[in-house]
């Protein structure tokens, strides 16, 4: 087999949300790109993610508006110019599940909330709603509630995946065993040696998420990043595939600054319903098995939707690991996280909706290093691609049946 040269401006290793963005951002900007895959584009975090693309009110549940609520506050307006097919990353052709989030409270909650949400401050960026314009989850008489109508929308991750790897789809390789792979010099990574292949970047782009952890390990033999550079936050999500017709998308309000759950619904091609759930549940969820974790999520249902029924459903727990930049005592980071050392940038988007911020930091960043595009690269040839992953709601119900 003949061996090419590949010479791209720009390696990116990892193919989630991160990765995908940001080749199509840099290719739009006229760099030469290659993204390469472990194993499946989207499989890790980007298709167990719940696709809500918020604008941190669920952040200000505590009753004031958090650095991280106002950091992420334009990024529903961002992805909707974006499916307009305006800005760096045009999204033409995204589905979306759902236009808007709901928000509902109960009880003490429900007053403390009203004041809050009332305010001045969070004028035209969430409305409390009629009785008549709830979600049908809600609309019971024994619901005592108030819903709240957010201006946050939730896409289909995977037509997010669809639209993302359409434009680069023979630029996204397979490369599994990556470590055994690399050539790193003081700068960066020099090399990659793949079966038929080999390929020197100018530039390269660390956004693997949790693969990031194995990569830094070989970036912390140079001097380059730092091996406590990363955490790792866990969840454990619920699944319930039921017929009951609701589609919910919302945040439920407990005591705490948290969302008490966070549901949304994904529909199956058999015609049933998928309520996808997170929140306090998932991340309390980590301390349970998952018989554990199921008996909760039914409690939790239970008190929350006495009038639904939910004895004929199916359930499964999804574990998740969110990779992100190290915080202090493990918190969420506010933003996109993006630092160049070297030929090297590490990268983490911290969570789906900040995907424009990173791909503005990570621009600024090439620019600063003095990257400029270089001339046209052909695709590679005879090298596999990295396959698409698939959401988990496709088949852990039909593998629980048998």
């Amino acid at each position: 087999m003949t061996t090419q040269t590949l010479e791209p401006d720009v390696l990116i290793f990892g193919g989630g949300i991160a990765g995908l963005w940001l080749i199509n951002q840099l290719q739009n900007q006229g760099y030469q790109c290659l993204l390469l895959e472990t194993g499946t584009l989207g499989g890790a975090q980007t298709l167990a993610s719940q696709g809500i693309i918020h604008g941190g009110l669920k952040y200000a549940l505590g009753g004031a508006l958090s650095n991280e609520s106002e950091a992420i506050a334009g990024m529903p307006e961002r992805w909707r110019a974006a499916m307009a097919g305006q800005g760096p990353v045009p999204l033409n052709g995204l589905d979306v599940l759902s236009d808007t989030q709901h928000l509902w409270s109960a009880g003490s909650v429900a007053s403390r909330m009203t004041t809050f949400f009332a305010s001045k401050m969070l004028r035209g960026r969430i409305e409390r709603l009629r009785r008549g314009d709830y979600p049908s989850a809600l609309a019971n008489a024994r619901f005592k509630g108030q819903v709240y109508r957010l201006d946050d929308l939730v896409v289909d991750t995977e037509s997010l995946l669809d639209v993302l790897t359409a434009p680069v789809r023979t630029r996204l390789l397979r490369a599994p065993d990556l470590s055994e792979r690399l050539t790193w010099d003081e700068r960066g990574i020099r090399e990659v040696r793949l079966d038929g292949a080999v390929i020197r970047p100018k530039l390269s782009v660390l956004a693997a998420g949790d693969g990031n952890a194995a990569l830094l390990d070989d970036a912390h033999a140079q001097h380059l990043f730092s091996q406590d550079e990363s955490q790792s936050r866990p969840l454990k999500m619920v699944l319930v595939r039921h017929r009951l017709g609701h589609s919910l998308y919302a945040h439920c309000v407990g005591a705490s600054s948290k969302p008490r759950l966070t549901v949304t619904t994904h529909p199956l091609p058999d015609g049933s319903l998928v309520w996808y759930l997170g929140g306090d549940l998932a991340e309390r969820g980590v301390e349970r098995n998952d018989a554990e974790q199921i008996a909760a999520a039914k409690a939790e249902l239970d008190q929350l939707f006495p009038w639904l029924d939910f004895s004929g459903a199916d359930w499964a727990t999804l574990d998740v690991s969110r990779a992100e930049p190290r915080q202090n005592s493990l918190a969420k980071p506010d933003n996109a996280y993006a630092r160049r050392d070297g030929d090297l940038i590490l990268t983490w988007p911290t969570k789906l909706t900040l995907a424009p911020d990173l791909g503005d930091r990570v621009e600024a960043l090439i620019r600063e290093h003095g990257l400029q595009p270089g001339p046209a690269m052909a695709p590679p040839e005879n090298l596999p691609l990295a396959p698409l992953g698939q959401p988990y709601w496709h088949h852990c119900f039909a593998r629980e049946n048998h």
